[in-house]
């Protein structure tokens, strides 16, 4: 056994790859995928295992030689007496289907292939557990990999570990970018990412294995073959030698660095995070007192948790939820995914926002006139479920705040059981209401003459002109106040007060809380 067999050997070892009955390869027919199928072959035989290996080829239907390659993987296959499945799939078609490059669309169609059949694979151990006889159940149950799902092979190898870092760093990347690809990674191995392209061919070349070639490899239209082909080489030519091995070796120390961090931010996620449904809060004390570096990595794994998805979610994003920390109560920040981060006085709250249309709504009556604003909400609309029920009403207006104008790009409106902390709601741009002591509509609107406020829990009240007179507010001022209203009872003066009538008690049993957006 040569020293390159037995790197190989070890690196499966060392990664625990082998533990399962089946072992599905990607087969192309390329030198990469026919070295990695024959070392495979040889190490199960070496070891006397009883792995049942398959080979899987996937026709793309895009190149000429396509069939071609085709046919020599199952010449291969027959030859070397290794079971093989082969797919056709229309990757041209799936690509325009999808919205995705032919490349992308082809990678997504095989592990998609891939990880079919090993389904497949795992429900028959499934069955033959519960179908075969006491004997063989017995024999069955010695053997230690046969009920560990089955592992699917693929033939990265260092040169495709350094591409991936390059491009990755190119792009702009976190530290998983630069710990690249996984030795393993759920139920997928890659025994050959010890090597660097160079040992396969020497392999190949030693071992008198023949391969079919990808024309398209040397088409450096290609980002990643531009970076193969000659990025790659002139930092070897150039600079270093061992440059794919340093940047292998560079992923490899990464990789131990992120399982500290997931370690660390996992711990620290359990300290800071509540989660009460689709709403993630974040404790704003636990977040102040963790290292920068960490408080990043939790945010991220939060907003990557609410929005179920990791793609789309970049550094920004994190950077403008951590600069709520900062920011007074009620500020918020739009994200990917349709989610929306809010800062409470304990916690910042990062949840999904829901848009109700209001030109197809038939809840919400809206008067356009250049002077003046008028919106009237059917508070019903807000009572789709028993759980949390939320309207966005997208409109800008402008509004007197703190002595002068802003401008007000919208409205939310949002119905809750009263389980809340109402200081977490209450801001100088978002206050609470007893929902069931307003009528089932309010109104969004400017002065109007006979507005009045109740100014105390007995019921007195006085007019809206008194009140503005008490405040100070300049008379240039007192048009562009925002009014959140019940007939001529203004609840809420956005900038100025709000009103003592419908507020939050020990008996509301349902809580409406109305908040204006900048």
């Amino acid at each position: 056994m040569n020293n390159r067999v037995k790197r190989v050997y070890d690196f499966i070892n060392e990664n625990n790859m082998l533990e399962s009955a089946n072992l599905i390869v990607g087969l192309s027919g390329g030198a990469d995928s026919i070295c990695l199928i024959s070392i495979l072959d040889s190490f199960i035989k070496d070891n006397n295992l009883d792995i049942h290996l398959l080979a899987v080829h996937v026709n793309h239907g895009i190149r000429e030689n396509a069939t071609r390659d085709e046919n020599f993987v199952r010449d291969f296959c027959k030859n070397k007496t290794i079971d093989l499945v082969v797919k056709r799939i229309d990757c041209i078609g799936i690509a325009k289907e999808l919205g995705l490059t032919v490349e992308e669309a082809g990678r997504l169609k095989r592990y998609e292939i891939f990880e079919e059949l090993a389904k497949e694979l795992d429900e028959k151990i499934g069955a033959t557990t519960k179908t075969t006889t006491k004997t063989a159940a017995k024999i069955a149950s010695k053997l230690e990999n046969f009920n560990k799902p089955t592992r699917i092979a693929v033939a990265h190898h260092q040169n495709d570990q350094a591409e991936t870092i390059l491009m990755n760093m190119a792009r702009g990347t976190n530290l998983k970018g630069l710990r690249g690809i996984k030795p393993v990674r759920d139920r997928i191995i890659r025994p050959l990412l010890c090597l660097k392209r160079s040992e396969i061919e020497e392999y190949i070349r030693e071992n008198s294995l023949s391969y079919v070639v990808d024309e398209t490899n040397f088409n450096n239209d290609y980002t990643r073959n531009s970076i193969r082909n000659v990025i790659i080489p002139s930092f070897e030519k150039n600079v270093n030698s061992n440059f794919v091995e340093n940047l292998s070796n560079m992923a490899s120390r990464m990789q131990l660095m992120e399982d500290f961090i997931e370690n660390v931010t996992s711990d620290a996620f359990s300290k800071a995070v509540l989660v009460e449904g689709e709403v993630y809060k974040i404790n704003l004390k636990e977040l102040a007192c963790l290292d920068r570096f960490i408080a990043n990595e939790l945010i991220y794994r939060v907003l990557s948790l609410a929005a179920a998805a990791k793609k789309d979610i970049y550094e920004i994003n994190v950077k403008d939820v951590y600069k709520l920390v900062s920011l007074e109560t009620g500020k918020e920040v739009s994200l990917p995914y349709g989610l929306v981060a809010r800062k409470g006085y304990d916690y910042i709250f990062v949840e999904k926002r829901h848009t109700v249309n209001i030109e197809e709504s038939q809840n919400i009556n809206i008067e356009d006139n250049p002077e003046k604003l008028k919106l009237e909400i059917d508070l019903e609309a807000l009572k789709k479920t028993d759980m949390e029920n939320e309207l966005l009403i997208e409109r800008d207006f402008d509004a007197f705040y703190k002595g002068k104008i802003i401008k007000i790009r919208g409205l939310r409106l949002r119905l809750v059981d009263n389980k809340i902390s109402i200081k977490d709601y209450n801001s100088d741009y978002a206050k609470c209401f007893d929902y069931d002591k307003i009528k089932s509509t309010i109104v969004i609107r400017y002065r109007e003459a006979g507005d009045f406020l109740v100014v105390d829990e007995l019921g007195h009240s006085h007019k809206l002109k008194n009140e503005f007179i008490n405040r100070k507010i300049d008379r240039d001022f007192r048009k562009s106040c925002l009014l959140v209203c019940q007939d001529n009872e203004c609840l809420w003066v956005f900038g100025v007060r709000r009103s003592e009538s419908a507020l939050v008690s020990d008996t509301t049993k349902k809580v409406l809380i109305v908040e204006f957006l900048l």
